[in-house]
């Protein structure tokens, strides 16, 4: 009887540990994963269940932060936003601007109730989220009485504030610009369908005007503001916390983790003494978790600062030219490829660069810029076999786009033919591909007509 109680409570306690091993592992991963603003909530997480840990916040960004944020979409060198730009006026919100229009007003209290409603039914780009008829049976009164206080906010700064949808916002700015083009604000509100998807010809043939005036009309729109409540959007700006630093030293490249920003633990030695003293079995059992808990965290913050750490330092070995010498593209470069270099998981290498950021001296890079596909390079007389990365393309198709002649875009298989010339063969789909995630529009959409 008391082998079989012995052997129960073996398996009972070889059970706990593997339980405490496997939440340990499992907490270890998510420390990797975590960038620096999620670690430090884990770890006052932490904090708040034991009272051995004292966490100490890493040191925030200066506000006179200057580098440039360059994010993994991002080409090298096609950056130059002032930084200045970056730092927006946070002090008043979209509502609270409407809010200080509203003094100004004469109405009466069912007016600005119904006002205020309105406002607090916009999204951040100003766009009202609410029927109309919902506003009216919320507060028991006639949609005409909601229509009017509508159009009272529609006359509110910034212009487009309040519309329903994108036409409309347009349409309330057109209305309130005093160079708008003739035809202007006819074409948007009979044409905009066919306007937004470059079907022009037909928008002449159905206003009697011309392809020049339509151009004319187009420069302008595109100089107004689709999303007017964004400018006041508080939290569109994030000062982004490097995780390693870059410097060259000579003709050496060294990388370091940016300890400084990193959250530290501190332990509560004299909690643990004056605990400790009590002497009670209960007390005791508590501490040594507690202690557990604050070594095997303590040891999961070192192995998360190594892994992100020699990850970096193997970007950096592959990447070399890319940061000594400004402007030279970006190698072709896999998470496998570090993985087998540094001897770990590739999912390991997908956590670590998980969003983490790089200093260079050409600015702050998200570490997943730092990869790419590869594609092949034809061989000729000129050049060896090679490879060629994603973002070398997107950026000769977009050095391609910018200098094309802009009555006669350059097309796909256009793009495709010019790339051939320069020995680097890419199919058509994959331009297509590429051209949307630089954003740049189809060669019909590009056209212009003066």
């Amino acid at each position: 009887m008391r082998l079989e109680s012995n052997f129960v409570q073996k398996q009972q306690q070889a059970q706990s540990m593997k339980l405490m091993m496997t939440q340990q592992l499992s907490q270890s991963i998510a420390m990797l994963q975590f960038n620096m603003e999620d670690l430090t909530a884990f770890l006052e997480d932490k904090a708040l269940e034991n009272p051995l840990i004292e966490v100490v916040p890493g040191r925030e960004m200066a506000p006179d932060y200057t580098s440039t944020i360059r994010k993994k979409n991002n080409l090298a060198g096609s950056d130059d936003t002032d930084w200045l730009e970056q730092i927006a006026d946070t002090t008043m919100t979209l509502a609270d601007t409407l809010k200080e229009q509203m003094q100004f007003l004469d109405m009466t209290s069912q007016q600005k109730l119904a006002l205020l409603f309105l406002i607090e039914s916009l999204d951040k780009n100003g766009y009202l989220q609410t029927d109309v008829d919902v506003v009216a049976s919320a507060l028991l009164i006639s949609e005409g009485d909601v229509l009017e206080m509508l159009e009272t906010l529609q006359g509110f700064e910034p212009a487009g504030v309040g519309a329903r949808d994108a036409k409309e916002c347009i349409l309330l700015q057109i209305e309130r610009h005093e160079d708008a083009p003739d035809h202007a604000y006819a074409l948007i509100r009979d044409y905009f369908e066919d306007f937004a998807n470059k079907r022009w010809k037909k928008i002449a043939d159905g206003m009697g005007i011309g392809m020049v005036d339509i151009q004319a009309i187009s420069d302008f729109i595109v100089t107004l503001k689709p999303k007017p409540g964004a400018e006041f959007e508080s939290d569109r700006v994030q000062y982004v916390v490097p995780d390693l630093v870059v410097q060259q030293v000579g003709d050496e490249l060294q990388v370091s983790v940016a300890k400084q920003f990193l959250p530290r633990m501190k332990f509560q030695e004299g909690y643990f003494q004056m605990m400790q003293a009590t002497q009670e079995k209960d007390v005791a059992a508590f501490l040594k978790e507690k202690a557990g808990e604050f070594d095997w965290l303590k040891k999961g913050l070192e192995q998360r600062e190594s892994t992100i750490g020699r990850v970096g330092e193997a970007i950096v070995r592959h990447q070399r030219d890319f940061f000594l010498h400004e402007g030279t593209h970006l190698q072709p470069l896999t998470l496998k490829e570090i993985a087998e270099e540094i001897e770990v998981h590739e999912s390991t290498v997908s956590r670590a660069v998980n969003g983490k950021y790089m200093e260079t001296a050409q600015g702050v890079y998200e570490l997943k810029f730092f990869f790419s596909s590869s594609l092949a390079k034809k061989a000729s007389e000129e050049s060896d076999a090679g490879d060629v990365s994603s973002q070398s393309i997107k950026k000769l198709i977009q050095q391609l786009v910018n200098d094309e002649n802009k009555l006669k875009p350059l097309s796909d298989q256009k793009i495709v033919e010019m790339l051939d010339d320069k020995g680097i063969q890419v199919s058509r789909r994959a331009i297509a591909k590429y051209r949307g995630e630089l954003q740049i529009l189809s060669s019909s959409k590009r056209k212009r007509f003066a």
